[in-house]
């Protein structure tokens, strides 16, 4: 018998329900309550850190892969919600858990899935828990609208042009805490200053980035300025006015809009909140919808109406798709791959549409988006004729191939290497493993010698302590086993990659004259990580080789 136990916590606070107390619980329950237990195979999956809103968990999935291989006659948890909170996934769950006659334990709603009133208390306490999620959800939403009419800034990473001044201490739950507001750092608001008028006049974020690469000019955190970048700080709310027009716009466009129309007489500016959700730790945008705008306490710098203007036009820019601005090259293989040695991306560039190759293929030379940025003042490599690059570094891939080539035959040695490795530690867990067997004997015979003791007590004290100490040498020696077949499993992954490589490596050759140019590109991405332009020469970097 075979039983799962499932713990999780959205974050680790030292109260007593840890995952290691629900794990404790679970156990205690499973030796008083499930028959055959003693003889079970327990295996223990946790999730901390992570919500109940969805499934996307990584214990939790591997468990359920596990389920559906039908490795698992129990699940056994501390509480209903440890699965989830949304009543779908509990139901597809279930519904899983039934068909593959898995039994379902809640150890707190004491459920019992092979009953007809199991099942129904189990979908209602769902019902209560999806609920409970949407409640919370909306009581955060609540406060945060809240705090947005006050005009506070609530923390996280303050906007190019302002910084966070603490105000008055405020009471939240009986607990004090600072107030903060935006205040406008004139040094850096007069760069935001210049990306409003310039977009207004040329209305090229390319341009702006231009402009400041060619300046050294860089972020709030001192990286390169980006088209993506640009964007961000022309679409912030907080840089708008809040007068007339302003709201008028984030009203039409469906956002929550916490303040009257009469109170937008432009002399402050905007907050946004809610504009993006996080998603593991990666920002995602929200709908407008969903987008809470409040009066700041701040000036705005851009009017409303010109604040608009802007929005439309990179509306109207965007719809042209993402490929507006990018060079079409029907030919060029190494896009996305060759880099300039000054560490940025080259890019196709074609030559007349009357150019062409002897093939019939349009030239084209690849060229260092840096240096194109910055009109050659920060980078002067030499651009590479591209039909010509991609030729030969296809035609030095090739020769990768052949067998008796040197990078064959180091794969080759480093796998030899990777296996005498392998087979070294086996033999290395082997021995631990009689050592483990030897004192887990010992044990039993001096178990055996308990039982015919006669009830010595000075006799049972010596044997108890004798038996403590091998418990302690066995677990000992089990964690330094378990780290060599980690160890194992390591290796065993880095000996597959190389057989990979060398496997693609022998199937380019035949492969490669019969590919569109689209699956070439594809190809050359699966064996090169990057080929780097210097001006003269061009180095391939292959996966795997160092």
């Amino acid at each position: 018998m075979v039983i799962f136990i499932y713990s999780r916590k959205s974050k680790w606070t030292g109260r007593g329900d840890s995952v290691e107390n629900q794990i404790a619980m679970c156990r205690e329950y499973i030796q008083y309550n499930i028959e055959g237990a003693g003889k079970a195979d327990i295996i223990e999956y946790e999730d901390e850190g992570y919500s109940g809103k969805n499934t996307k968990r990584p214990q939790f999935q591997k468990m359920m892969q596990e389920i559906r291989q039908g490795n698992c006659d129990y699940l056994v948890c501390y509480k209903l919600d440890r699965l989830g909170r949304n009543i779908a996934d509990l139901a597809n769950l279930i519904e899983t858990l039934n068909k593959l006659e898995v039994s379902f334990v809640s150890i707190k709603e004491r459920f019992d899935t092979s009953t007809p009133i199991g099942k129904a208390m189990l979908y209602f306490a769902g019902v209560l828990a999806q609920m409970e999620r949407e409640q919370i959800a909306e009581r955060v939403r609540d406060n945060m609208i809240m705090l947005a009419r006050k005009g506070r800034w609530l923390g996280g990473n303050t906007p190019l042009g302002f910084r966070a001044e603490a105000e008055e201490k405020v009471s939240i739950n009986g607990r004090s805490k600072k107030s903060f507001r935006l205040t406008v750092d004139e040094g850096e608001m007069k760069v935001v200053r210049f990306i409003f008028q310039e977009y207004l006049k040329n209305q090229s974020l390319v341009g702006i980035v231009k402009y400041f690469l060619s300046r050294d000019i860089l972020t709030k955190r001192g990286k390169e300025y980006s088209t993506t970048a640009i964007k961000d700080i022309l679409t912030n709310p907080v840089y708008c006015t809040a007068d007339r027009d302003a709201y008028q716009y984030f009203w039409e466009l469906g956002c929550q809009v916490c303040m009257d129309e009469e109170e937008a007489d432009g002399r402050y500016g905007l907050i946004g909140y809610a504009k993006t959700s996080s998603s593991k730790y990666k920002n995602q945008d929200n709908a407008p919808e969903k987008w809470i705008i409040a009066l700041g306490r701040h000036k705005g710098i851009v009017s409303g109406k010109d604040f608009v203007k802007i929005q439309n036009l990179l509306k109207r820019n965007s719809s042209r798709g993402d490929s507006w601005h990018k060079p079409q090259n029907p030919v060029a293989l190494l896009s996305g791959i060759l880099y300039c040695s000054c560490g940025h991306l080259m890019r196709p560039k074609n030559y007349s549409a009357e150019q062409v190759t002897e093939k019939g293929e349009r030239k084209f030379s690849y060229i260092c988006t840096y240096k194109d940025l910055t009109n050659k003042e920060k980078c002067s490599v030499a651009n590479v004729q591209g039909n010509t690059l991609d030729e030969l570094v296809c035609r030095e891939v090739l020769r990768y191939t052949d067998e008796n080539s040197n990078i064959h035959q180091m794969l080759e040695q480093a796998a030899e290497r990777i296996q005498d490795t392998k087979k070294d530690k086996v033999s290395d867990a082997e021995i631990l493993e009689q050592e483990i067997q030897k004192r887990k004997k010992e044990v039993k015979n001096l178990i055996t010698a308990i039982a015919k003791s006669g009830g010595d007590e000075a006799f049972l004290g010596q044997i108890e302590q004798e038996i403590t100490k091998l418990n302690e040498e066995c677990a000992a020696l089990e964690k330094e086993k378990s780290g060599i077949s980690e160890e194992g499993c390591s290796i065993g992954s880095d000996k597959q990659q190389l057989e990979v490589l060398m496997e693609q490596l022998s199937s380019f050759q035949n492969l490669f004259d019969t590919l569109s140019v689209v699956e070439k590109r594809e190809y050359l991405r699966m064996i090169l990580s990057k080929v780097v332009w210097d001006g003269e020469e061009a180095h391939i970097f292959i996966y795997g080789s160092h």
